[in-house]
């Protein structure tokens, strides 16, 4: 996936993202609010070609972003 600035990404809820086209693995990381496993989501990168890690709990909805080093 590919984001024009970073900061749009804190606009990017769960909902925004079609998950049946997005490539996800375990992550071994527990959501803050159900206690379950999330999944890593592939990496977004930005026009500057930074990188950015999703992790998501598809029982709550809810999606983390993370810059990557």
């Amino acid at each position: 996936m590919r984001v024009e600035k970073p900061g749009d990404l804190i606009y990017m809820t769960y909902f925004m993202v079609d998950w049946s086209k997005a490539k996800q693995e375990p992550s071994g990381i527990r959501c803050a609010q159900c206690g379950g496993l999330m999944s890593k989501v592939e990496p977004v990168e930005d026009a500057t070609g930074k990188k950015y890690d999703g992790y998501v709990c598809h029982v709550d909805k809810r999606v983390v972003w993370a810059k990557v080093g």
